[in-house]
């Protein structure tokens, strides 16, 4: 594509008109705009605050109240974009560098970001009290560490050995969604933090079958429409707010250092837990990393007991 054609490209991409009259190639019914890039972001200044080091920057475009339809992005270098107000429908970013990514008031429809760098990206954002709609997206691959939310709604969306470390979903929503591969220190909430104006995350039909859970918090959550893995390094358990109630009880009457520890650690679970929840899970190498595989042992075979 030449240099006129990528200008005329993203003026028609800003204004939101249509691209069907420039003659571009179809892939897959999709207009084929793949490796079409972005300037990089200008960095406007740089400072230093009590938490944090911060970087200001000049976004590399922002659209607004556009429709994206039918369009191939694969491969692009689209980092720092700003998109509000906007629709995305059946529209490929695998392998796209996304990264640092704002969107506000979104409806992403249909599309696939496979292996696409996500990082940094604010998914959550919230304009005038509209949420960001994830609907029938493919996230498989995806970066998505250190993205930042307030509120979203994920619906059947697949989350298939993406990089999902240290996030907190605060108060997004998921319904029909599969994970698989490993979650590392990931958060999900009933609701966020001062998010009562929002839907409550109830957690309808979850897959997380395939997936390895570590260090993952489910926070005032029943979870009875969840289902975990069945494997030898998850352990599921039934009234789990009741079984922790018996698990910290047994192990206060301990004196080591690795029940002590395992106290702790169940005790945080059993603050988010809610009144009869049916079910939860554990993850058997966490308990190891906390409690040691003596403690671990102690506390397994008390957890088995309540299980049968």
């Amino acid at each position: 594509m030449d240099e006129s054609l990528i200008l005329e490209v993203w003026d028609r991409l800003y204004q939101g008109s249509a691209l069907d009259d420039l003659s571009l190639p179809v892939l897959d019914g999709r207009l084929d705009l793949r490796g079409i890039s972005l300037p990089d972001p200008a960095v406007i200044r740089r400072y230093q605050t009590s938490v944090a080091n911060v970087t200001q920057i000049e976004p590399s475009a922002k659209f607004h109240g556009v429709k994206w339809e039918n369009l191939d992005f694969s491969g692009s270098k689209l980092k720092g974009m700003r998109m509000f107000g906007c629709q995305i429908n059946n529209c490929r970013f695998d392998k796209c560098n996304l990264e640092d990514l704002r969107w506000w008031s979104m409806a992403v429809t249909d599309t696939s970001f496979r292996g696409a760098n996500l990082k940094k990206s604010a998914l959550g954002g919230i304009q005038e009290g509209r949420r960001n709609l994830y609907q029938c997206v493919d996230f498989s691959e995806a970066d998505l560490r250190q993205t930042a939310y307030k509120s979203a709604a994920f619906e059947n969306c697949r989350f298939f050995n993406s990089k999902l470390v240290k996030i907190d979903f605060q108060g997004s929503t998921f319904t029909d969604c599969v994970f698989e591969g490993e979650l590392r220190e990931v958060l999900f909430h009933r609701r966020g933090f001062q998010g009562e104006s929002y839907p409550a995350n109830e957690m309808l039909n979850i897959d997380f079958r395939g997936a390895t859970l570590r260090h993952v918090e489910f926070r005032g959550l029943s979870l009875e429409n969840v289902q975990f893995p069945n494997d030898s390094e998850h352990l599921v358990l039934t009234n789990f707010d009741s079984a922790l109630d018996k698990a910290i009880g047994e192990l206060k009457s301990q004196e080591d250092l690795g029940s002590r520890k395992l106290v702790a650690y169940l005790s945080v679970l059993r603050k988010w837990a809610v009144r009869n929840q049916p079910q939860g899970v554990l993850n058997t190498k966490d308990m190891i990393e906390t409690g040691g595989l003596e403690g671990f042992r102690r506390l397994e075979k008390l957890l088995r007991a309540l299980r049968s």
